[in-house]
């Protein structure tokens, strides 16, 4: 079944009352085979594809954003505008094609029938559709721009080195919200600095907070873990079938305050048709692909994923991301590792990110199955 048919998937399975802390449950496991990217085991595969897909995205960014570019570096904001205004219009389009197909392919129901199915709540269900967008958006951008801004005034291996502060960011909200985190998670996300720190290298720490840029670089880091943590809770209250609404408003959001941001900068609409009509065929496929793969698909996945996949061993998963890049890098570049002790490191990611699956593979065994009758 392709991508498509699922953004026009079912309805939010019923779920049971458990007695747990989790305010926020997963899907009955009888419904998850409802949907072709439901369960956990599934979730945790997707969560992988996403992780080397923006493994891969870090190799596209330093190509057009730095004098490697062929027509020289591109704007940060120009290439966040350009790459989430396509992610936008192509999941808009692929939402439009499905609800079509699904209009022709399903009976219309009679009129007294649609009378009597309008949901009472469809007011508040809309407030806090577009509440929820408009929040994972704002996170969404504030990191990007954090994140661009500070590698202008560090070093990369302090950004990286920084940046993976994402997993332990997690698990501390998780926490602050009543969850339990055992032992073996911050065991995994001790594992997970330590191998970021051997990939990038012996001078992962020389620089680092130490600068505005770091400050950056760690604030990037939060904001990127609040989202994670939010998108978590915001897909669980939505029903399935409304998840790529979700992610459609939330990357328009982002596109227009990433073209405020170019208004701002002083750009004007002849200045960019300029510019971007002196850009080679090549940089605009590496434009399309971040807009279609490494950001409409990865951000419609990592939200469909979390509602069966905990926020804390998502970020786990996320650790192996330094690993995708180096070999992307490789392929892509030419680039090979600085140090030896990278090989190390990546170990070290792999044991984290392993330790996240299993976290979640135990969260799935330990989860009573429900029949769906039971409410």
């Amino acid at each position: 079944m392709s991508v498509g048919d699922a953004f026009a998937g079912g309805q939010l399975p019923r779920r049971a009352p458990l007695v747990t802390r989790r305010v926020y449950q997963r899907p009955s496991k009888s419904l998850a085979a409802s949907t072709p990217f439901a369960g956990v085991s599934s979730s945790v595969m997707l969560l992988n594809l996403v992780t080397m897909l923006f493994g891969s995205n870090q190799v596209l960014i330093k190509t057009l954003e730095t004098d490697d570019a062929v027509s020289g570096a591109m704007d940060s904001m120009l290439c966040m505008s350009l790459r989430f205004g396509i992610a936008t219009l192509a999941l808009g389009a692929a939402i439009l094609a499905c609800r079509i197909h699904a209009s022709r392919s399903s009976p219309q129901p009679s009129p007294s029938s649609s009378v009597a199915l309008v949901d009472s709540n469809a007011g508040e269900t809309g407030l806090s559709f577009v509440a929820g967008a408009v929040e994972l958006s704002v996170w969404l951008f504030l990191g990007f721009v954090a994140q661009a801004i500070g590698l202008q005034y560090t070093t990369a291996s302090a950004g990286a080195l920084l940046g993976s502060l994402t997993v332990v960011v997690v698990p501390l909200l998780s926490l602050l919200e009543g969850r339990q985190i055992v032992k073996s998670t911050w065991a995994s996300v001790g594992l997970a600095l330590l191998g970021t720190a051997l990939f990038v290298g012996p001078g992962a720490f020389d620089g680092a907070l130490e600068g505005v840029g770091d400050g950056l670089e760690l604030a990037s880091a939060v904001l990127f873990a609040v989202q994670l943590w939010r998108c978590e809770k915001i897909a669980r209250g939505l029903p399935e079938h409304r998840l790529a609404e979700l992610t459609c408003l939330q990357l328009a959001l982002v596109t227009l305050l990433s073209c405020a941001c170019l208004a701002f900068e002083g750009w004007s609409v002849p200045g960019l048709l300029d510019t971007m009509a002196a850009w080679p065929a090549s940089e605009w496929m590496q434009v399309a692909v971040m807009g279609l793969v490494t950001t409409a698909f990865c951000l419609w996945a990592e939200a469909q994923a979390l509602r069966d996949v905990d926020a804390a061993p998502a970020a786990l998963i996320y650790a192996c991301e330094p690993i995708w890049g180096a070999i992307f890098a490789f392929l892509w570049r030419g680039e090979a590792p600085g140090s030896p002790l990278a090989i190390g490191g990546g170990i070290f990611l792999l044991m984290a990110s392993a330790a996240g699956v299993w976290a979640t593979s135990q969260g799935e065994q330990n989860q009573p199955c429900q029949s769906p009758g039971t409410q």
